[in-house]
């Protein structure tokens, strides 16, 4: 009896298979293949959450942004305009610490004014006994003079006290 070759390949490969198929071999693999594909499907199932969650962390984090932009816009405008009162306030202070500083020189001048004239008028009364009494000494004899003179210096030194 003479065997083809090939008919002892194909003898050979349905033996391989009856084998396969009866150690359970197409079994075994299907079941990793199955375990494979679960594997596979958990994890994209998990990739799915954790992209919605990202998502969700994204849209919180979003809203909080805009929340914290608009209460720094907020804050910004009560402080430009709190910057803004102060900013006059100081204006009207220093207006009116002007106002009073030349109030303060204006009575400063007219006192000086005042006294200058005073002291003008001391020094004036103080020529006019002395040429008076100048006068007076060359017209009258000594004795009426020193008498005069005396009254009226007194008279000059009471009305200047």
């Amino acid at each position: 009896m003479h065997f083809d070759e090939t008919f002892l390949v194909f003898t050979s490969l349905v033996v391989f298979i009856l084998l396969l198929i009866y150690l359970r071999v197409p079994a075994t693999v299907l079941y990793f293949l199955d375990a494979h594909a679960d594997n596979i499907r958990d994890e994209l199932f998990e990739a799915r959450r954790l992209r919605e969650e990202a998502e969700n962390v994204l849209v919180q984090y979003k809203e909080k942004y805009s929340k914290i932009g608009t209460d720094v816009r907020k804050i910004i405008v009560v402080a430009e305009q709190k910057a803004k009162l102060i900013k006059d306030d100081n204006r009207k202070n220093i207006e009116k610490l002007s106002d009073l500083h030349l109030e303060n020189v204006k009575r400063t001048i007219h006192c000086m004014e005042l006294e200058a004239k005073r002291l003008f008028y001391i020094k004036l009364a103080d020529f006019s006994i002395e040429y008076t009494k100048e006068i007076i000494s060359q017209k009258i004899d000594d004795d009426i003079s020193f008498h005069i003179f005396q009254d009226a210096i007194r008279d000059i030194e009471q009305y200047k006290n």
